[in-house]
């Protein structure tokens, strides 16, 4: 255990980024969410980076951690930790396929390719958050083949000149990619959408963001709505301390924890 540790700190020898922390707060609200489902409903996370390393805490509803998730993106190694149980599981970090992979999958599979037809409009809108500029931007997403899938999708966010906690080991590509950069819930696999894409892509971090997903209902019902409203509520670059990325002591390994196997399926 103790070499493995060790692996997830070597990414402190390629500081390519400043410390960041960022915490956000979400609400989800569903038209159709069953009677016995919270809705809306809620939850934080906080989210680190340095260098190489990556931590996310989540909250839920409350202010103490239920869950954890600590990553090296050099040995694509990680932990996931339930404080709760005092338990653990290491895993594999999967990689994100490059734009000529998914190329080669479509045109293998054309029976499961979906077009989509995305749009991004800058607002020429401007605010400040945490002292720096935001850009506006708005981004709409459709279905074009009708036959194989449906509905629509609108991503209203503010972005600011700042980098991303991100915990999934982003490569640079997906930042300019729209199958990646913008995604879509209306295609779901083994389904594949090829975008059709107009306008710049948003970059950069979204302090405010709020995603519509809408999808018809059947005949005779209403459509869905589902709704997701996200805020950063905290934003630092003050040094992050490396024992924030050690697995902590006296915690049992659980392999089966979340099922087992690799974890961030891109």
């Amino acid at each position: 255990m103790r070499s493995l540790v060790m692996l997830l700190l070597v990414g402190l020898s390629t500081l390519g980024y400043a410390d960041t922390t960022v915490k956000t707060h979400t609400v989800s609200t569903d038209t159709g969410a069953p009677p016995n489902v919270q809705n809306p409903s809620e939850h934080r996370d906080v989210k680190y980076r340095k260098g190489a390393l990556r931590r996310k805490d989540s909250l839920g509803d409350g202010t103490t951690t239920i869950f954890s998730n600590i990553s090296n993106c050099d040995t694509r190694t990680g932990f996931l930790i339930d404080p709760v149980a005092r338990e653990y599981r290491t895993y594999k970090v999967v990689r994100f396929s490059p734009s000529s992979q998914l190329d080669e999958y479509r045109k293998k599979n054309p029976q499961d390719v979906v077009e989509v037809q995305s749009t991004t409009v800058e607002m020429g809108e401007r605010k400040t958050f945490f002292g720096r500029p935001a850009r506006h931007f708005i981004t709409t997403t459709k279905v074009l083949d009708s036959d194989k899938a449906a509905g629509e999708e609108t991503v209203d966010g503010w972005y600011i000149d700042h980098d991303t906690p991100d915990n999934n080991c982003d490569p640079d590509y997906v930042h300019t990619d729209p199958f990646y950069a913008i995604g879509t819930a209306l295609v779901t696999p083994p389904q594949i959408a090829h975008f059709n894409h107009t306008g710049p892509l948003p970059t950069g971090l979204a302090v405010q963001l709020i995603v519509t997903h809408k999808t018809a209902g059947n005949s005779g019902t209403a459509a869905r709505v589902f709704t997701m409203e996200e805020t950063v509520e905290e934003l630092s670059d003050s040094p992050l301390s490396p024992s924030l990325f050690q697995l902590p002591s006296n915690l049992r390994e659980n392999p089966s924890l979340l099922g087992g196997g690799s974890i961030h399926h891109e």
